[in-house]
C-alpha cells in the first residue's frame, strides 16, 4: 500500500482526473440501476411485488356484422367473476387504478386537494399499507355501502390537526360527502404507483362503472399460493372461456392482452394489447450498461498508459533485479483497483446524495407531476448492500479492462531498454 500511495501521489492529477472520472461512471450506473429497481423490486407498501399477478387491460372485439373493438379496464362485475374465490390464491383485489384529485375539508376548516383512489377491502391484504390508526374497511362495509375511508398521515393533519386515534371515527367531507375516517396510514410515495393514494375510497361492487357492462375502470391484483402461479392463470383463463362463451350471443369476444403476469411485464407496458414485451426493455438497459462501463474504461486505460510511461525506468530496473512479469502486472492492477475502488466509493456517495436531494426531481417527471405526495423515498429503499456488492464489482470489471492491456505491455518491455529510456 505504501508504494501505491507514493506513485498516487508523485502524480497527483492525473490520479485525481482517474478518480474522479471513474466516480462519475460509477454515479451514472448507479443512477440508471436505481431508477429502475425502485419500479421493480419489492419495495414497501408493495411489498409483495415479486409474487402478485396483474390483470386489467380488456380487449372487446366484434365479430361478424359487429366489428367494434373497445381497449379499456375491466368492469367491476367482470374483474370479480375472474378473481373471487379462486382457491390457490392467497387474497385478490379489485381496484380502480386511477387517482382522481378530490377535495377534502372538516366543518369549518379551508377545503384542501387529495389524491383519492377506489379499492376493495382485499386491496388491503396486498398491500402493505403501515397503520398508524384504526384499520381498513371491510367487505361488509363496502357491501352495506358505508362510507368509510382510510387517510394518510398528511391529510389527517390537515384536516383534523392530528394524525392520532383520536381521528379514528371522525367525518371528513370528501367533495362534499360526508365519510367516517376507519384507518390512517404512513404517507405512501407516487414511486409505489399501484399502492398510492392520499384517500382510500371503498369500491362500489354492484354499481356499474359504463355503459358497456364487460367494460370498465377496474383493475385486479391476485397473490397466489407459494409455488400455484401456473394454477391461478390456469383457473383465470377458464373462468375467461366460460364469459367467452356467453359474449359470443352478442358475437363479441373479450382478451386480456395475456394477463394475468407478473410484475415485470406489468411495468413493461400499461396499456398492452398483447403479453407485453420485457426482453425490449432488458437489452435497452444492458446496452446502456455497456456503453457506461466501455466508454470510462476507454478513458481510464489512457489514463494508465500514460502513468506507465513515465515509470518505463522503474519497470525495467525492477525487472532487472528479478521481479516478475506476474508480480509487474499484479502491482499495477493493484494499484488501479485502488483507485477504480476509491472512484466507486465516491460515486456511491454522489448517489446517496442524488437520492436524497434529486431523486424526486428526477423521477416526478411526466405522469407524476400532478400528484400531491413528493416521489422521494427514504434512503434504505433506495440503496441497499445488494447494489453496494454490484458496485464493487462494477469497479472490478473496470479495472480489468481498463489497465489489463496497458500492465501485459508494461510487464513484456525490455529491461536493458526500459533502464536507458528517459521518463
Amino acid at each position: 500500500m505504501k508504494q501505491i500511495w507514493y506513485e498516487l501521489k508523485s502524480q497527483p492529477v492525473i490520479s485525481a482526473v482517474t478518480v474522479i472520472g471513474t466516480a462519475l461512471a460509477m454515479f451514472l450506473i448507479m443512477v440508471v440501476v436505481m431508477l429502475h429497481q425502485v419500479t421493480v423490486i419489492d419495495l414497501a407498501p408493495e411489498t409483495k411485488r415479486s409474487r402478485t399477478l396483474y390483470m386489467g387491460r380488456g380487449i372487446l372485439e366484434g365479430f361478424g356484422s359487429n366489428e367494434n373493438v373497445i381497449q379499456s379496464n375491466l368492469s367491476t362485475a367482470i374483474a370479480a367473476e375472474l378473481t373471487e374465490s379462486l382457491e390457490e390464491a392467497e387474497a385478490t383485489s379489485i381496484y380502480c387504478p386511477y387517482v382522481s384529485r378530490a377535495l377534502a375539508n372538516t366543518e369549518g376548516n379551508p377545503t384542501f386537494a387529495a389524491d383519492a383512489k377506489r379499492v376493495d377491502d382485499g386491496f388491503f391484504r396486498i398491500i402493505d399499507l403501515e397503520f398508524i390508526a384504526g384499520k381498513p374497511f371491510d367487505r361488509a362495509d363496502i357491501m352495506s355501502d358505508l362510507r368509510k375511508v382510510v387517510i394518510t398521515e398528511s391529510v389527517a393533519r390537515q384536516a383534523f390537526a392530528s394524525d392520532g386515534a383520536d381521528v379514528i371515527g371522525r367525518t371528513l367531507l370528501i367533495n362534499d360527502v360526508p365519510q367516517e375516517v376507519a384507518g390512517v396510514v404512513a404517507d405512501v410515495s407516487p414511486v409505489t404507483d399501484v399502492a398510492y393514494a392520499q384517500i382510500w375510497m371503498p369500491v362500489s361492487l354492484t354499481a356499474p362503472t359504463w355503459g358497456n357492462p364487460n367494460m370498465g375502470d377496474m383493475r385486479t391484483l391476485i397473490v397466489p399460493r407459494p409455488g400455484r402461479d401456473e394454477s391461478v392463470k390456469a383457473e383465470v383463463n377458464r373462468r375467461m372461456a366460460v364469459i367467452n362463451t356467453r359474449l359470443a350471443a352478442d358475437s363479441c369476444t373479450l382478451s386480456l392482452a395475456g394477463a394475468p403476469y407478473d410484475h415485470e411485464h406489468h411495468k413493461a407496458d400499461e396499456y398492452p394489447v398483447t403479453l407485453p414485451d420485457v426482453n425490449k426493455g432488458r437489452h435497452m438497459r444492458w446496452m446502456l450498461f455497456g456503453i457506461l462501463l466501455l466508454i470510462p474504461a476507454i478513458n481510464l486505460s489512457s489514463m494508465t498508459r500514460s502513468r506507465l510511461r513515465r515509470r518505463v525506468s522503474e519497470i525495467g530496473i525492477r525487472r532487472a533485479f528479478g521481479c516478475t512479469r506476474g508480480r509487474i502486472v499484479a502491482d499495477i492492477l493493484a494499484e488501479n483497483f485502488v483507485i477504480t475502488l476509491a472512484g466507486g466509493l465516491l460515486g456511491l456517495l454522489l448517489c446517496i446524495g442524488f437520492g436524497a436531494l434529486l431523486f424526486d426531481a428526477i423521477y416526478s417527471t411526466g405522469r407524476w407531476t400532478h400528484y400531491a405526495m413528493p416521489s422521494t423515498l427514504s434512503a434504505g429503499a433506495l440503496f441497499d448492500w445488494t447494489l453496494g456488492a454490484y458496485a464493487l464489482l462494477f469497479c472490478f470489471i473496470l479495472n480489468l479492462i481498463s489497465t489489463g492491456v496497458p500492465a501485459l505491455r508494461a510487464s513484456r518491455i525490455n529491461p536493458v531498454e526500459a533502464i536507458n529510456q528517459k521518463k
